[in-house]
């Protein structure tokens, strides 16, 4: 996919944006990584970007202001930078564009989208409209490297949704062991069998449970990502399934790790005393999931109402600072309505 050159420059626009690139500063990076001109030298570049050979300082003075904000990517002051941040955006490219995605390229939504504020239906599935939440990524990964799982709690509408597809995605890359990720919706499912029949099938082993189970796992390293996990509480689960999820997680050199969704705390979900199992006791290390901040909902209309966002032309469509307030103040800062307040008032001026 890499020699797409349209993919490859919304990537970069993407990039631009999560490492909060100015106006000029984009304006480099978005010519310096363009697949034509990686082998330019720095004066052919300065010329494309400055207009004229007498702004030598302004341009270094630019390039290395955006090589700056790459300063944990670019981790000396030698030269060379290019080729290491270059091949770092290769990297990243190829680890954002899961495999279940090439079927589904950007050019779907080319020519066929008018209103950058997508998708409508909550969960963000595409990694190119995944927005924000750089931190709580970076802080889940640090614990699945250090050997522990993580539990997601947040309300309803936050994201958590949304975050764990951008797990599954970034597992390849921010996962210092590799596993493969699978991911399985409680909401669907309604029997033990039916958890054990979509854990089989997503692993690709038979049909199985209990000791089999446990002896077919030990040949697989599994990132599972279980979303509603509070459904684990309901009474088609039984005991028997919830101490058997809990061995896998904690086995030696288990062959799951766990990242669970969850709208409240998991000693709330599953109290200690009572017939229901808990699961999670003293494996999952919960990172709390809130909403939007102000800040945040600013950058996210800022970027969508690039007129290169997913290369669509908006003929300069602008919201006002009235129109951004009563975004925030109705939205409450949940992604979903933020961005359903954005397409309707997007709609509204087009």
């Amino acid at each position: 996919m890499m020699d797409n050159g349209v993919q490859w420059d919304i990537f970069l626009t993407i990039i631009a944006s999560e490492y909060k690139l100015t106006t000029a500063e984009k304006e480099f990076f978005s010519i310096r990584f363009k697949n034509e001109n990686w082998e330019k030298n720095d004066g052919d570049i300065s010329r494309i970007v400055m207009g004229n050979d007498n702004q030598e300082q302004a341009y270094r003075k630019r390039k290395k202001n955006v090589y700056a904000k790459f300063k944990g990517i670019i981790n000396h002051d030698g030269k060379d930078k290019f080729p290491i941040l270059l091949q770092w955006l290769k990297q990243e490219y190829q680890n954002r564009h899961f495999p279940q995605q090439i079927t589904k390229p950007l050019q779907e939504f080319e020519g066929k989208v008018s209103n950058p504020f997508i998708p409508l239906n909550g969960i963000i599935e595409h990694p190119w409209l995944f927005f924000n939440r750089e931190g709580e990524i970076n802080s889940i990964f640090e614990v699945l490297n250090s050997g522990s799982s993580v539990a997601i709690i947040g309300e309803g509408g936050v994201g958590k949704s949304s975050l764990l597809k951008a797990i599954a995605q970034r597992a390849r890359q921010y996962l210092e062991k590799p596993r493969k990720s699978i991911y399985i919706d409680l909401q669907h499912i309604q029997s033990d069998d039916d958890f054990y029949t979509a854990l089989c099938e997503e692993v690709g082993i038979e049909f199985c449970r209990g000791y089999q189970l446990q002896k077919n796992l030990k040949l697989h390293r599994i990132l599972l990502l279980l979303d509603v996990v509070e459904s684990l509480s309901y009474d088609w689960f039984t005991n028997q399934l919830r101490s058997q999820l809990r061995g896998l997680a904690i086995d030696s050199g288990p062959p799951l790790r766990l990242v669970i969704a969850a709208s409240k705390s998991l000693d709330i979900l599953f109290p200690d005393s009572g017939d229901k199992t808990s699961p999670f006791e003293n494996i999952c290390l919960e990172q709390p999931l809130k909403s939007w901040n102000e800040k945040t909902i600013r950058s996210f209309i800022e970027a969508r109402l690039q007129a290169d966002f997913l290369k669509l032309e908006y003929q300069g469509i602008k919201f006002g600072e009235d129109e951004i307030l009563q975004i925030i103040e109705s939205s409450k800062g949940y992604p979903g309505k933020v961005m359903r307040g954005c397409y309707e008032l997007f709609k509204s001026k087009s």
